[in-house]
């Protein structure tokens, strides 16, 4: 009996840690180029301790994201790079993730916005709200 609910419970838990699963669905996180230029290009290149996402370019009124689980093992966390104008003159680093230390997160939602004076911040529960100003390189 105890084997029989052991082999219930790993398969419930490989199936609900899938991209499709209801039950356990995948944290997300998004970045939405709102400048008010057409030719203003947005580059994001967000960096886990397991994945390097690679960078990727957003047209204006575009967006770019990605789905993911939190590590069993370690700390997830993605450090992004948001990068705008000619030459990538305004750049901004951060922490666009950062899991929960006591706690496995699933079916979080990030929005992240550019627009011309800085990136703002949204989840479904939230309005933006401006947490980064543009820099210069």
């Amino acid at each position: 009996m105890n084997n029989l609910f052991v082999l219930v419970v790993v398969i419930a838990l490989s199936v609900g840690l899938n991209n499709g699963s209801l039950l356990f669905p995948k944290n997300q996180l998004y970045f939405r180029n709102s400048l008010s230029r057409n030719d203003d290009v947005l580059t994001v290149h967000c960096k886990s301790d397991d994945d390097d996402l690679g960078i990727h370019s957003v047209q204006r009124s575009y967006e770019y994201g990605f789905k993911f689980g939190d590590s069993l093992l370690h700390l997830t966390a993605f450090v992004c790079t948001l990068e705008h104008g000619v030459g990538s003159k305004y750049s901004v680093t951060f922490t666009a993730y950062l899991a929960n230390p006591f706690l496995i997160s699933t079916g979080v939602i990030k929005l992240w916005v550019a627009f011309d004076d800085g990136i703002y911040l949204t989840d479904e529960d939230h309005d933006l709200v401006k947490i980064y100003g543009w820099p210069k390189i």
